[in-house]
Parts: C-alpha cells; structure tokens; sequence
C-alpha cells in the first residue's frame, strides 16, 4: 500500500508541472524570424522580428499587444544591408512609459571584414508607428564585428546596452595590413570582448566600455534585473595565462564555459561560471545562455558538448548570481540549446525553460530541487534558430518562436498553461 501512495503522489506532482501549450494568432506575415518579445509597463508586449524584402534584405517590424489581439504592424527599419543572423535578436525595450528603443545591426560593407557590423538604434514615443534615429553607442572608428545584443533598464529609465565587440580583433587586422602582413589568418586573431554602454531615455550614449576583453566569439548574450543590479551572462573563454587580447586565436582549443559578471554600485564583479562543464573546444558554437531573474532569484540555463556529449542545462541561484546550485539536466538525449528561461512565482524556486531539440522547439518546467516535468513540444524550428525571451503573463507564459513551415518560417507566439 505505501508503495501505490508513492507512485500516486509522484504522478500528482509530475501533473503539477504539466505544461500546455496554446498557438496563438501572431501578428508577423509568413518568411520572418529571429523574433524577439519585451514586457511593457502597461501590461502588452511588444514583439518584433524581421522579414524578407524582394532586394535580397531585411525588414525589421513589431507589434504590440496582449498575446491574444496584436496591433497593425509597424515597420523600424530596413533595407539591403540589414543584417539577420538566426542566433543573433534585434529588440526593443521601454524607455519611460510610452517611449521604446529599438535596436538592430546593419552589415558594415565598406570594411572589407565580412562579420563586421554596425548597432543602431532608434527611439519611438507612440509606441512604434514612428522612429526617430539616434547615436550608436560607440564611437569606433574601426570596423569589426558588434553583435549580439542584450538589454537591461537601468535608473531613471534608462537602459544598458551589452554585445560582443571586435574592437581589438580590428586593431590587429589593421596592423597587419599596415606591416603588408595581412591574410585570412588574421581575420582569427585578436579578442572580441563584452561591452556595455549606458543609454539616457533619450537613447543618448552616457558612456561605454569593455566587462571582459576574451570571451567567445559569436555566442549570444543574455542579460536581466536582480534586486542587486543587472547580471550578464555570455560565454567565456580560457586563454593560457597571460595571454593579451592582441594574441587570442579561434583556432586555439580552450575552455568555454558560461559565466555571469554583475553591476553592483556601478562596478562590474568578477565574472565566475555558473558551472564547470570544462567544455574544449576550438570553434565559437553560437550557442549563449539564457537568464531570468526576480528579486535575489536567478535562472540561467545553456547548452554544452563537454565531453561530447551535448546537452541542455540549468542552474539556480538565491543570492543574485553569487553561487548556484547543481547543474540540472533539461533536454531528453539530443539537446541543440538556443534556450530561454522564464522564473515562475513561488516556492521552491521554479522556471520554465525553452530550447531546441530534434528540429522542435521544447519546453518544461524544472524547480530547483532538480523536479522536471512533462516536455511540452510547440512545433518544429529551423536548427540554429535562437529563442526569444520567454515572459511570464497572467499566470501564463507568453512564449516565442521561429516555426519551420512548408513555404519558409514564420514567427510564431504560444500560450504555455501549467495543468
């Protein structure tokens, strides 16, 4: 008899976590992708994409609404030279109330560096039916790759701008065309590094500068609040000490692994992993970590090969990132990553984590005790096709995605409905 009590209150608490999942109507028209959703003061949301142009380009647009009625779609920019790659999300993010900034890449093809790209940003206070450009948040004069960007809201409604950045990447590509020693070779050497600049609500650059100056190359950001300050996490790189920025080489087999570095009382604190999965590797997997965070609560999951075994993780913290607990296994066998992550209320902490996985895009609730639920499925997704942030609605989550169909893709948006 205690055995049957057993299993029966296994199974009520694996229904517990039970996920479904509801297709909502999207507002995005068929051929877009890398879609990308912010919470807004007012309770809507606002979710912007880009899509396909008959000249070869990009269209980056947005709607706004509650999940379930979208309004008309709003054009930000576009043109030839825009730039989409399905790992990398261009967003938005609220200003004051009512004010939002946009922010995007264009290719630089006046460099001759075929990654190098450019940020650019553009304010709109009428919720997106017109924008208004505004100073990118660097002042480089050289060319070089600035990708992946990740946002946070900083005091008196400003936000923080993060990507990596090629800045010595480009300076060593410069000194080697000057010393007529240029090759393709050098277009691998030299850092790219985490950055950050400070935006006023008005999008006007305050200031920027370099977190780390190694990580890796091209895997994505991910950034949120903490009631201690904002956490950034991105993955790093361990170069053989000593190594200066000018030396770092993509070549070189070295670890890479997650790691969080958080601004508290307006220093940055020592990056520390999350866990050591000591992953080597001698190629950037254009797989970053995914963050949510609620108070002194923070969830972070990623994805990982070490030791050839790939695979999606998650980790919790309860002190704003300082420590986090045990790596929790996510996927079923063939994790592909692209994650997001979103905290539910309640105790013991909670989260909903989405990722890729046999050309489907997956979900499942994990608490921090290492309980998983059911794996909800939300339909298939091209590989590679980074997940948007996932936020918490009504009791919901308001969940994003970029679905494979018959003619292309199309930007999707569900309902995901604990049971």
């Amino acid at each position: 008899m205690s055995l049957v009590c057993l299993l029966y209150c296994c199974a009520c608490q694996h229904r517990e976590h039970a996920l479904a999942a509801r297709e909502l109507q999207s507002p995005a028209p068929d051929s877009t992708l890398v879609p990308q959703l912010t919470r807004l003061a007012n309770g809507k949301f606002a979710v912007s994409w880009q899509q396909h142009r008959s000249d070869g380009g990009y269209d980056f647009a947005m709607a706004v609404g509650d999940g379930d009625h979208w309004s008309d779609v709003r054009m930000i920019a576009g043109g030839p030279n825009l730039s989409m790659f399905t790992a990398d999300l261009p967003g938005i993010a609220e200003m004051a109330v009512g004010s939002h900034l946009a922010y995007w890449e264009l290719k630089d093809t006046d460099s001759g560096d075929p990654y190098a790209t450019k940020i650019q940003t553009a304010i709109s206070h009428d919720e997106g039916r017109s924008w208004e450009a505004v100073k990118q948040p660097y002042s480089d004069a050289l060319a070089g790759q600035h990708s992946f960007l990740s946002c946070f809201p900083m005091a008196e409604s400003g936000v923080g701008l993060v990507w990596l950045d090629a800045q010595q990447r480009a300076l060593v590509r410069k000194t080697a065309m000057m010393t007529g020693g240029h090759s393709a070779m050098d277009s691998e050497r030299g850092a790219i590094g985490l950055r950050c600049a400070r935006l006023t609500p008005k999008g006007e650059p305050v200031s920027d500068s370099f977190i780390v100056p190694i990580t890796c190359e091209c895997c994505p950001t991910s950034a949120a609040l903490t009631a201690r300050g904002p956490v950034v996490l991105y993955r790093g790189r361990v170069d053989p000490p000593g190594t200066i920025p000018a030396e770092v080489d993509d070549n070189r087999p070295t670890i890479r692994d997650i790691y969080l570095t958080r601004l508290e009382k307006g220093r940055w604190t020592t990056p520390h992993t999350v866990h050591a999965d000591n992953w080597v590797i001698n190629a950037c997997p254009d797989n970053g970590p995914a963050v949510d965070a609620a108070g002194n609560q923070v969830a972070v999951a990623w994805w990982t090969a070490s030791g050839n075994a790939p695979k999606v993780q998650m980790a919790f913290s309860a002190d704003a990132g300082d420590s986090f607990g045990p790596a929790i296994r996510i996927d079923s066998s063939h994790g592909e990553g692209q994650v997001t992550v979103a905290i539910l209320p309640g105790e013991p902490m909670e989260a909903v984590v989405g990722w890729l996985e046999d050309g489907q895009v997956r979900a499942r609730s994990v608490s921090a005790t290492g309980d998983l639920g059911p794996i909800t499925t939300l339909g298939p997704s091209p590989r590679h096709s980074r997940l948007p942030r996932w936020y918490l609605s009504d009791g919901s989550i308001l969940a994003g995605w970029t679905a494979k169909t018959t003619s292309g893709t199309q930007v999707r948006l569900s309902r995901l409905i604990r049971q």
